[in-house]
């Protein structure tokens, strides 16, 4: 009777189905890898077909355990973020079974692959397409030895009102060559003076701060992701003839390419949205000696008004290897906002936090930025490891914060502290 009862559970189980392309594997690939692995992305190749994954299968399942890919670069140790780019366990070991199963393709349709309605954006600016930039099949040598081939372009936008703007989407005609872009708007004509430097050549080769204002400031994308979108409730005010400016890194792939850029703004405002500022969290000089495998830049900023933090923008060069920020309240209680234990200059667009984080008046942020100015960097521009000294007026570190002030009226005395904090700094003796 044992015997029987047993025979019947090992019949009810049941083999695990063994996964097809058609349904299970090709909707994994779709929504990790098509942003940057399709017509126009920044992946070396297309992930779109069956047969694209099948000659790559066992590559993909390499570097998706390992954590290379899909590119994210923030810690889970900070507040939960939009957007977070990251395929399952789960998902990697259903890709593992089909390889093993010989990669069946499955009966059935494939998954439609749709470019969406069309949406038509409130304002649009762009370079001109008549005089691309051309980036060069190779990089030259350069007086600023260690950083990344940049060029800072202005897109005339010429908004006639004023606009709320929620969100933005920067496209490039070479997105396998640009490695990040860093946005601001200017309302001053300051990128225009700039620009104007060298008529006969798009862009200039500067930072893309404007003035005090730093590059970034609006949003920052990295490969693969195009588009910044403020949480619901919030918008950046933007003042009409406006100039969207775009400090732009490309990393040369070894032909000639023409870069031009435009830019896609978006109103979509609920009534009582709020306009978003900038705190800036900054370093503004560094000097390492050769070797320092562990200098350590640390800032304390006490905050004088409350806020909310809906996300937070990171800059720092290949010479930083990771970061941190956090916010201590007057009890003494800590809380991680942002990691990188792994910085790269390449992933390191503007994140978006899931709820706003309030941080309350006399509270402290404090950033803490870990530099490897020695070979063992396997990213830091410096080799062979020599002595440095960078500097910044925005600084050659920082962390912007985006926020609202939880009350309104205190808009403009948030503007000017942060602006009175960036010229101390510049003041200060270090």
């Amino acid at each position: 009777m044992i015997e029987i009862l047993l025979a019947t559970v090992f019949v009810q189980q049941e083999e695990p189905r063994v996964p097809t392309w058609k349904q299970d594997v090709h909707e994994i690939i779709l929504s990790n890898c098509m942003p940057c692995h399709s017509s126009g992305g920044a992946g070396a190749f297309h992930l779109l077909r069956y047969e694209d994954v099948a000659g790559r299968a066992s590559f993909i399942v390499e570097l998706t355990r390992n954590g290379v890919m899909p590119p994210w670069t923030v810690d889970d140790s900070g507040l939960p973020v939009h957007h977070k780019r990251s395929i399952s366990k789960e998902e990697i070991e259903t890709i593992q079974r089909w390889i093993d199963a010989g990669k069946p393709e499955g009966d059935g349709a494939e998954i439609a692959i749709c470019g969406g309605g069309l949406v038509i954006p409130d304002a649009t600016g762009h370079t001109n397409p008549d005089t691309p930039w051309i980036i060069p099949a190779e990089s030259a040598a350069r007086w600023h030895k260690g950083i990344r081939d940049k060029r800072t372009f202005v897109l005339p936008v010429n908004n006639p009102n004023p606009m709320k703007v929620t969100s933005l989407k920067c496209s490039t005609t070479a997105p396998r060559a640009v490695q990040m872009v860093c946005f601001v708007f200017d309302h001053q004509g300051r990128a225009r003076m700039f620009d104007g430097w060298d008529p006969d050549e798009p862009g200039y080769e500067m930072m893309g701060d404007i003035g005090w204002v730093p590059s970034g400031t609006h949003g920052k994308i990295g490969p693969g992701s195009g588009v910044v979108s403020l949480p619901h409730g919030f918008h950046w005010e933007v003042p009409p003839n406006i100039d969207f400016v775009a400090e732009t890194h490309f990393r040369p792939t070894g032909k000639i390419e023409q870069l031009s850029l435009s830019v896609d703004l978006f109103e979509d405002a609920i009534e009582g949205s709020r306009a978003v500022q900038e705190i800036v969290s900054m370093i503004r000089r560094i000097v390492i000696e050769a070797d320092d495998d562990a200098f350590v830049a640390t800032e304390h900023l006490d905050i004088p008004f409350a806020v909310d933090v809906i996300g937070i923008t990171p800059r720092a060069g290949a010479e930083c290897s990771g970061m941190t920020i956090s916010s201590t309240n007057s009890e003494g209680t800590k809380q991680l906002l942002l990691s990188y234990s792994d910085w790269d200059p390449h992933y390191g667009e503007t994140v978006f936090f899931k709820k706003p984080f309030r941080v309350m008046k006399g509270d402290t942020i404090t950033s803490v930025w870990n530099f490897n100015n020695s070979d063992s960097n396997p990213r830091n521009p410096f080799v062979p490891a020599q002595f440095i000294d960078l500097a910044r007026k925005t600084g050659v570190a920082n962390f912007v914060l985006h926020v609202a002030p939880v009350q309104v009226e205190q808009t403009s005395d948030l503007y000017e502290w942060n602006l009175s904090m960036l010229r101390k700094r510049q003041r200060a003796v270090q």
